[in-house]
């Protein structure tokens, strides 16, 4: 009966690790970088839209550390401290905000304008046609032109859309409830 009595508060004392744990030491947010956007507007209309367009030039060395991380995988995630300071990174409260007052430059949304000769850069991942594109077609006279126009526009202005995040469940952060703070693209 002693042995039984012993194991019982094992394990109660276990559960009550297990169910405070994570409340005193929470998961922190982490950075996303998606490249997976599209836009197909010219420069001149996503700035007047507010969208920031910025040449890979003029990013930051970490800027462009980030941007090229992001095109080599899915979604690139950093802790919060190795973000770049190129970007916004704006909470999701505050980007349905920006959604619902149809403010586009709230969003998290910034363009990267490519350089002529990206042969250092991996390849963008931007989709070139889809239902809308499909439609135009149809109805314009120079279909071909227009396309390989809007083709090289797709390619040359590639969207990334940044925000500020809780890491999915099946990351090591969500699974360990680490509080450490890392420089690392923490693993989806």
């Amino acid at each position: 009966m002693n042995r039984r009595n012993t194991l019982g508060t094992a394990l109660v004392v276990l559960a009550v690790v297990l169910f405070v744990g994570p409340a005193v030491f929470p998961v922190q947010p982490v950075l996303t970088h998606d490249t997976d956007r599209t836009t197909r507007d010219s420069p001149s209309e996503l700035r007047e839209q507010g969208i920031p367009v910025v040449a890979y030039e003029n990013l930051s060395e970490r800027g462009q550390e980030v941007y090229v991380a992001a095109l080599e995988g899915e979604d690139y995630r950093v802790g919060q401290d190795a973000g770049a300071p190129d970007f916004r990174y704006p909470t999701s409260a505050e980007r349905r905000e920006a959604f619902e007052a149809d403010n586009v430059s709230g969003t998290g949304m910034v363009v990267i304008e490519r350089p002529e000769d990206d042969s250092d850069l991996p390849p963008a991942d931007e989709r070139f046609s889809g239902a809308r594109e499909e439609e135009e077609a149809k109805n314009d006279e120079q279909p071909e032109e227009r396309r390989e126009e809007r083709r090289e526009r797709v390619l040359r202005y590639d969207a990334m859309v940044t925000a500020t995040d809780q890491p999915p469940l099946g990351s090591t952060r969500q699974l360990l409830r680490s509080r450490r703070r890392t420089s690392w693209a923490v693993a989806s």
